[in-house]
Parts: structure tokens; sequence; C-alpha cells
């Protein structure tokens, strides 16, 4: 097989990464055909495959024991088919969340092994180009899904999950052009070993900086076609477009990313925050769609900075035995703060008098700026022994 088939079929898998925004163009439309259920609870179409996506993450490695790469991405596709399509059957929002939190196992699954698979077929700088290559296959599943979800929702709230039929065409290809990979020959210190070294304190600091980042941007998912369809900005298909224009960002960003990280070096995260929070803050001050849009490629260009980067510092100040837990550690905990924010700008919703849409796009901006500032002081302030991120 030549290299550059084996690996589009090993980035493949990584275009269904962000797979769950698709239904966020739809939620508005479906808010008003389940009209007795609360915006948390329609909310949780996005949310809740987070939170089941952390479950199946954290079991991977033991799964990995038993199951062969092929088998567990076998299991992983019929699982995404499962829980992405059958909702398109359905009437009732209780079963369409099951079958979301289907969707999230399949996710959880898919995540590692879009990592695991690239460590395990290239090595040294060619496993480099290919990271970088994953970055935007990923913002590129987040273009089709969200902008097929929202002009498939057009017609009727149902057709939304059609958009997962995408993940037939990704299984035939992996399925015929993925073989299993060479076992990996056993190196580094014993399991037994790798547990007794304790993670430095910073490693669970940039543990909670993924939490509260992530808490803070799946605002954007879950409140931006409330805005524009609420607000007759637009239709469903229009909050498909905004979407659509986040990941575009998010394309650029990672293209661009390695020269990001020579220039910002040891301020890229605070960098993304505060990108982060310029996007948001335009989209929840404008009322015109173009601006709105630009928001949207702001705020993408600051996502796939601040993401990427918060992976490679914890890598370098990770100790290399256990680099294994603690990138699968900020993995749950992005994903619990992706669950957790329904709940929480519900609240905050509550507290001010306020309701989905615009308000807590504009808190999200606020404390994305307050935090990136304090980030950025905090840099500043660390001893110059620290360890630079460019080194």
């Amino acid at each position: 097989m030549s290299r550059g088939l084996l690996k589009a079929a090993v980035l493949s898998i990584s275009l269904l990464l962000l797979a769950a925004t698709a239904v966020s163009p739809a939620l508005a439309n479906i808010g008003a055909v389940f009209t007795e259920a609360s915006p948390r609870t329609i909310m949780l179409l996005v949310a809740l495959p987070s939170m089941t996506m952390v479950l199946a993450s954290l079991l991977f490695g033991k799964l990995s024991e038993w199951a062969t790469r092929r088998e567990l991405t076998n299991a992983a596709m019929v699982l995404f088919l499962i829980g992405g399509v059958t909702p398109y059957f359905m009437d009732d929002l209780t079963l369409i969340l099951g079958m979301r939190a289907i969707l999230g196992l399949s996710l959880g699954m898919i995540f590692p092994l879009s990592l695991v698979l690239i460590a395990d077929f290239f090595s040294a700088n060619e496993r480099v180009a290919v990271m970088g290559l994953q970055s935007v296959f990923v913002n590129a599943g987040g273009i089709i899904f969200p902008l097929a979800g929202g002009i498939l929702c057009v017609a009727d709230w149902h057709n939304t999950f059609l958009a997962y039929l995408f993940g037939a065409v990704i299984f035939a290809f992996v399925y015929f052009y993925l073989p299993e990979p060479p076992k990996a020959a056993a190196a580094g210190e014993s399991g037994q070993a790798a547990r007794k070294v304790p993670l430095p304190g910073r490693v669970y600091f940039v543990e909670g900086i993924v939490f509260f980042y992530n808490l803070l941007i799946f605002a954007f998912f879950t409140n931006v076609a409330i805005q524009v369809v609420g607000e007759d900005m637009g239709n469903a298909a229009s909050a498909g477009y905004a979407l659509t224009l986040f990941t575009g960002g998010g394309v650029l960003a990672g293209l661009v990313f390695g020269r990001i990280m020579q220039i910002a070096g040891n301020f890229t995260i605070a960098a993304g925050w505060l990108v982060t929070a310029a996007g948001l803050a335009i989209i929840s001050g404008v009322h015109d769609f173009n601006l709105l849009l630009l928001g949207c490629f702001i705020g993408g260009f600051g996502f796939s900075t601040t993401c990427p980067a918060l992976f490679v510092t914890l890598s370098l100040i990770t100790p290399p035995a256990r680099v294994a837990l603690s990138l699968p550690l900020a993995s749950a905990a992005g994903g619990i703060g992706q669950f957790a924010a329904p709940f929480v700008f519900e609240a905050v919703n509550a507290l001010f008098g306020q309701h989905a849409g615009r308000f807590p796009l504009l808190v999200s901006a606020a404390v994305l700026a307050a935090g990136g500032l304090l980030l950025a002081l905090q840099t500043l302030a660390r001893p110059p022994q620290a360890a630079n991120i460019n080194n």
C-alpha cells in the first residue's frame, strides 16, 4: 500500500470527531417541535455525546488490550451509524437522546484511535507532519457535518440526522484500506514503574484550563443557532454556515499552527483564549449576519489555536511515562466541560433573567478575555527556568 493511501485511511476517521455538531444548526427547529422540553434539554442533543465520549475514552485503554485496532475501528463505526442515523426515524426526544449517547460512545473510541493509529504507522518527522494534517481533517469534518445538518434541516428537522450517513463512506474506506498496524515493541518503563511517577502540579493546572475552556467555548455550539434563528438573522441553513465559518477559521489555524507556536511561544494558550474571546464578543454584539460570520471565523481560529497548544504543552510538561495518562485525562476534562456547559449557562441565564442565544455568548466572551489576560500574566510570572514551549 502506498504511503499516501495509508495516510488517507488513517486520517479519514478524524473527519468524524466533530460530528456531534451536525445537529447544532437544527437546535432552534427541534426546540420548536418539542415545546415541553427546556432549552437545557434541547442543548443536550449536542452536549450529551461529549459526556459518553469521556466514558468511552477512559475505557479505550482496556479495550485495546484484547481487541485489534481494526476491530475497535469497526465497532466504533457501527456505533457511529447507529447513534447518528437512527434518530431520523424517531419522534421521541428521550429515545433521540439515547441515540446521541451511543454516538458519543463511538466518538470516544474514534478520538484515541485517530491518535494511536498515527503513532502506530508513522514515526519521527513523518508523525509530526501527519499530526498537523490531522488537525486539518478534524476541522474539515467540522465544516461538513454542521453545513450538511443545517441544509438538510430546512425541509424537516428529521433530515438533520441523515448527515451521519457520511460515516458510511468513511467506514467503507477504512474497512478496505486500513491495515492492522504492526505490534509495537514494548518500550519505556513498566506499567508498575510508570504508575509511581507523580504528575507535576502544572499538569493538573493545564487539565483545569482544558475543562474551563471547553465549558466556555461550548456556549458557541449550543447558542449560535438559537441567536441566528431566534432573532431572524437567518434560518437553520444560515446557522450551519455560521458553524462552517467557525471551522474554516480552525482549518486556517491548523495550517499555520507551527508558525503561531514559533511566534507566541509560551503565550500561545493565552493568545488563543483572547482570540476566541474576540470572536465570541463580535458574535454576541452584532445584529448583521455577515459580521456574525466574521466573529465565527475569528472564534474558530482561536479555538484551533488553543486546543492543540494545550495538548502540546501537556506532552512537554508530563513525564514521558505518564503521557498516556495525562492526555486522556485532558480529553475527559474537556468532555466534562462540554457536558456541564448547558447546565452552567442555564443557571447564569436564570441569575440575570436572560435566555439562551446572545447572552451566554457575551458571558463566555467576557470570561475568556479575563482568563486570557490572567494566563498571560501567569506566563510572565513563571520562573525563567520553566520549560520553553518552543523547545
